[in-house]
């Protein structure tokens, strides 16, 4: 319900702004949309599937973006080629005219935001390459000179975590977002908060004292526990509680920020900027956490300043693929109150090593927590056909 109320609120807008704007002459694109790929890629090891979007313009510059395969490749990539019709003839350099017609087209069809993230980002990565800049330069940056990176920890054993925190460290990072590890049974007591506390003090003692930990609970612990577990914590001093409940509302809100001083981060699920500012008006949320998958560059750094006038820092949610992490590193740049970014790294180094040949190595290589940024005109990202077709997969 709220992701169509969001997309109504959007048609809307889009439609008052075209009745308000003077009436102008039919004029060409200054540099066209000409062709639209969409392929997905999937990693060796661990199946990790993501699409990435190229679209070609009739100055010879192809801008390259990246979505999720959800709820399948097949589905995935038809989603994008629906859109072939109403892409080819736009202006390749109206990114947000592009975003705006999508949505005034498309009313009623289900997850378009996937669409429209990954235009973004190729858009934006034309206009870079046409500008002979970086992404963050052409829309207001840099903020900063290099961005600060987390990676998710694999495992459910403490065992398997502190292999998982050792490779992470080996690789730079300093920053580890941990799994929550929930008994069995309708109540947790003193007993699951004490061994949650516990078990992050070893993990920090086995990386060292400057590491820092986020506690991602997927959505899955009552307002009650959410509060205990974010007291126990306290002394601990998490980045952030990721995710404790399913769903948040005012009363649940005010519980948690009234008991604990634990900070507490939302939002991966959450889309559009309509949902973004019911969260913020609660005032209970400390980290905003958009989907780079369904948000691209240009809503992020819209979420980023929603969330700036309520003084919430911003850390966007990624588990896709390099080209994702390129257009958030772009989005962090460019961004005042950006804070951490998630950076995917998979278990295995097989899936390590197909991510360095599609996009290059340097644009998630961590030096002592840091993500530097990405250099070359857009994007800074060149993919590698012949690495792209190894991995594409059959839709």
């Amino acid at each position: 319900m709220a992701q169509r109320t969001s997309l109504i609120r959007q048609i809307k807008l889009a439609r008052l702004a075209a009745m308000t704007a003077p009436p102008t002459p039919a004029s060409k694109p200054q540099v066209a949309i000409r062709g639209v790929r969409a392929r997905a890629v999937r990693e060796p090891a661990g199946g990790r599937t993501y699409i990435i979007v190229t679209l070609e313009t009739d100055a010879g510059v192809t801008g390259i973006g990246e979505t999720h395969a959800r709820p399948d490749p097949r589905t995935a990539v038809a989603r994008i080629l629906e859109q072939k019709e109403n892409l080819i003839g736009q202006d390749a350099l109206a990114a947000e005219t592009v975003h705006q017609m999508l949505a005034v087209r498309n009313h009623g069809r289900g997850d378009l935001a996937a669409v429209q993230a990954a235009v973004n980002v190729a858009l934006l990565d034309i206009l870079g390459k046409l500008s002979k800049a970086r992404v963050y330069q052409v829309v207001g940056g840099p903020t900063r000179q290099k961005a600060r990176a987390f990676a998710h920890l694999h495992g459910a054993d403490e065992a398997s975590l502190k292999t998982s925190l050792e490779r992470a460290c080996a690789a730079g990072y300093k920053a580890f977002q941990v799994p929550l590890t929930i008994p069995e049974g309708p109540v947790r007591g003193r007993t699951f908060y004490r061994e949650t506390r516990e078990l992050l003090e070893r993990l920090r003692a086995a990386g060292g004292d400057d590491t820092d930990f986020i506690l991602d609970c997927g959505g899955r612990l009552s307002t009650a526990e959410a509060a205990a577990l974010g007291a126990e914590l306290e002394p601990f001093h998490l980045l952030w509680l990721e995710e404790p409940l399913a769903a948040i509302n005012e009363r649940a809100a005010a519980k948690l920020s009234g008991e604990s001083v634990t900070p507490v981060g939302f939002g991966r699920n959450v889309e559009g900027n309509n949902g973004f500012q019911d969260l913020l008006r609660l005032d209970a949320i400390d980290v905003l956490r958009p989907d780079v998958a369904r948000a691209g560059i240009t809503q992020i750094r819209k979420a980023a300043s929603l969330a700036e006038t309520y003084y919430v820092a911003i850390a966007p949610f990624h588990r896709g693929g390099p080209v994702g992490t390129a257009a958030a590193l772009h989005a962090a740049a460019s961004t005042a109150n950006f804070f951490i970014q998630e950076v995917p790294l998979p278990a295995d180094d097989r899936d390590v090593e197909m991510r360095r040949q599609l996009a290059g190595a340097a644009i998630e290589t961590v030096q002592d927590g840091f993500l530097a940024l990405p250099g070359g005109d857009g994007l800074g990202v060149t993919l590698d056909e012949d690495a792209l077709k190894r991995y594409e997969v059959a839709v």
